[in-house]
């Protein structure tokens, strides 16, 4: 079966009317009602794949000179019409069901077993339309197969009603728009945003447990619904259509709750952030080889300058290995690789080993929180790259320290010696109460 067929039963299943699928970015299933996403990341090579099994050689030959093609496709007895974009390295498959198949001319009656089913028609033409906007959302897909299921109460969709998780989608659509760091959901309490740093009724009323299982359980991985089920906490991210959320499911003495980070849909260009007068020094730790740590107190937008330090590197075309529990802030750029621990690693240590084999100009540790991540660090460091990580911290000048406390300790003198030598500087995002956002930044070596 194509793997183009895995969409279009999906389609079917949930009564979408279409689905995008683009390079470095989950699929996006559209209703009338709003797109809805799927947790995973789908790689260049799986999209290209999906391309290559029913676009005829002339169509893919034209697809690889950059120009877009546009395919008819039936199955199942359904038209589709597939509008796929070639942008370099990032390729746009959309999707859009148009109807039922053409009408087949009737069989002449036979008693001879059936035929097996054909296989999609496809035809092609050329020009195509111009193709429909994706949302973006980007963690890895491990199968293709996996690309659409969202969990268990995905049953519960219905082509004439709104599908599960748009209660949730309003919810972060909402805090977006009052400029909300994050989102609370507790059973049987009031939605709670944090608004520059303080927190206010989100005056939608009282939410019940069972709307905050479903609407997270369905957008969740099995790996993090098993692990809210088992241990009662379990973290991932996904797409919400106007950026990334980061999830930190929990249960308390009322039942199931969850913490929702608003990140933005992309990490922003470094000149964004606004670094002041010491811009020109943090750009220049990003040619040297040493250590980078952004550090700060809990919300303060770690990951976001992370990010924008880290999508730098990829402009300037140096080749990133990033390792994170979980993917975040997704990048597009080729130069930059992803690698989310546990599903694409087996660990910290064996991720940073790969990155160092592969000989990264950047190895990216997303957040010291562990021994093992601080160890990731040291090893890192140690082989003499440029390491780019976070610490939670509530100054800077204590980060390091934080992170080696984290070790055992009789490796703690050693890495304290190797880290502070190696130490380029630190960076530390201040929010005020306006909500504006400025940089403390520090170098041992100014």
């Amino acid at each position: 079966m194509p793997k183009l067929d895995v969409y279009l039963r999906s389609i079917e299943k949930f009564g979408a009317t279409g689905a995008v699928i683009t390079t470095g970015q989950a699929v996006t299933l559209r209703f009338p009602t709003g797109d809805r996403h799927a947790t995973q990341v789908t790689p260049h090579d799986q999209v290209v794949g999906i391309v290559r099994e029913v676009a005829p050689p002339v169509v893919f030959d034209q697809l690889d000179k950059g120009r877009p093609a546009r395919l008819e496709i039936e199955s199942g007895g359904r038209r589709y019409d597939v509008n796929v974009t070639p942008r370099g390295s990032v390729w746009e498959i959309a999707i859009d069901a148009v109807g039922p198949a053409a009408a087949a001319a009737p069989a002449a009656p036979t008693s001879s077993p059936s035929p097996p089913a054909p296989p999609p028609r496809t035809r092609a033409s050329t020009p195509p339309p111009a193709p429909r906007p994706a949302g973006r959302s980007p963690t890895a897909m491990p199968a293709v197969e996996a690309a659409i299921e969202r969990g268990p109460h995905d049953g519960d969709a219905s082509p004439t009603g709104p599908p599960i998780g748009a209660a949730l989608d309003q919810l972060t659509r909402a805090a977006r728009a009052a400029q909300a760091s994050d989102l609370y959901l507790t059973a049987g309490t009031v939605v709670v945003h944090r608004v520059h740093g303080e927190l206010v009724s989100a005056g939608t009323g009282v939410i019940d447990a069972d709307v905050i299982s479903r609407e997270l359980g369905v957008i969740a991985p099995p790996e993090a619904r098993a692990a809210w089920a088992e241990v009662g906490t379990a973290m991932f991210t996904y797409g919400d259509g106007s950026g990334r959320v980061r999830v930190t499911l929990a249960r308390d003495h009322r039942g199931p709750s969850a913490a929702l980070r608003m990140l933005p849909d992309e990490p922003p260009p470094l000149a964004q952030l606004e670094l002041g007068a010491n811009a020109a020094a943090v750009e220049g730790w990003l040619g040297q080889r040493g250590l980078i740590v952004i550090a700060g107190p809990s919300g303060c937008g770690k990951t976001v300058t992370l990010g924008a330090l880290v999508r730098a590197l990829g402009e300037r075309r140096r080749r990133v290995v990033a390792i994170e529990d979980p993917i975040e802030l997704v990048h597009a750029s080729a130069w930059i690789s992803q690698r989310h621990v546990g599903e694409h690693m087996a660990s910290v240590s064996t991720g940073v080993a790969c990155a160092m084999n592969e000989g990264a100009d950047a190895i990216v540790i997303g957040r010291v929180w562990s021994e093992a991540t601080a160890r990731g660090v040291v090893e890192a460091v140690s082989g003499g790259h440029l390491v780019l990580t976070t610490v939670v911290a509530p100054v800077a000048g204590v980060a390091l320290d934080r992170m080696i406390a984290h070790l055992p300790a009789d490796q703690r003198e050693l890495a304290h010696g190797l880290l502070f030598a190696a130490l380029l500087g630190t960076v530390q995002p201040v929010v005020a109460k306006s909500g504006e956002r400025s940089f403390e930044i520090t170098s041992p070596r100014a």
